[in-house]
C-alpha cells in the first residue's frame, strides 16, 4: 500500500473518530502506521493515540519503542511530536519509559523541543509531576533536571 493510500485511510478514521464514531479496533492498524517519515500521516496517527491509548493499554505499551525512536529523530518538528504526545498519553503503564525523553527534552539542542517540553508540562502538570516523581524515585539525575 502506498503512503498516499495510508494517510486517506487514517484520515478517514480520524474523521469518524471526530464525530463519535468507536474506530478502537482499528488502534493496532493505525499505531502501524506510526513508522513514517511523513510528518502529516505521524500527527494524524499521533492524534488517534492521544484518544484511545487509555482504551488500549495493553496495546499502547506496543508504541514506546517508536516514541523513544521519535524523541532521538533528527528532526526537532518529531522529536517536540513525539514529547508532546507521550505527555497527553496517561497510561501508567508506559509512564516508567517517558522519562528518559522528557528528560533529554528538557536538554535538546533545538528551542522549539525545550519550548514545547516546557508547554507539555503546564495542561498535563499533575500528571506529569507524578511521572516526574517515578523518574526521580528511578533516576537520581533527573532529579536537576526537573524544573516542575
Amino acid at each position: 500500500m502506498n503512503r498516499d493510500k495510508i494517510k486517506d485511510a487514517v484520515k478517514k478514521v480520524i474523521a469518524a473518530m471526530t464525530v463519535g464514531k468507536d474506530v478502537t479496533a482499528l488502534f493496532t492498524d493505525v499505531v502501524k502506521s506510526m513508522q513514517t517519515d511523513n510528518l502529516e500521516l505521524k500527527k494524524l496517527v499521533y492524534l488517534y493515540i492521544i484518544n484511545y491509548a487509555r482504551s488500549q493499554p495493553d496495546k499502547a505499551i506496543l508504541i514506546v519503542n517508536t516514541f523513544q525512536r521519535d524523541a532521538m529523530a533528527a528532526s526537532p518538528l518529531i522529536r517536540a511530536l513525539a514529547i508532546r504526545t507521550m505527555g497527553c498519553i496517561r497510561v501508567d503503564r508506559i509512564t516508567e519509559y517517558l522519562c528518559e525523553p522528557l528528560g533529554k527534552a528538557l536538554k535538546d539542542k533545538d528551542p522549539y523541543v525545550r519550548k514545547v517540553r516546557g508547554k507539555t508540562t503546564a495542561p498535563t502538570a499533575p500528571w506529569l509531576m507524578m511521572v516526574e516523581a517515578r523518574c526521580i524515585t528511578a533516576s537520581p539525575s533527573v532529579l536537576s533536571l526537573n524544573p516542575c
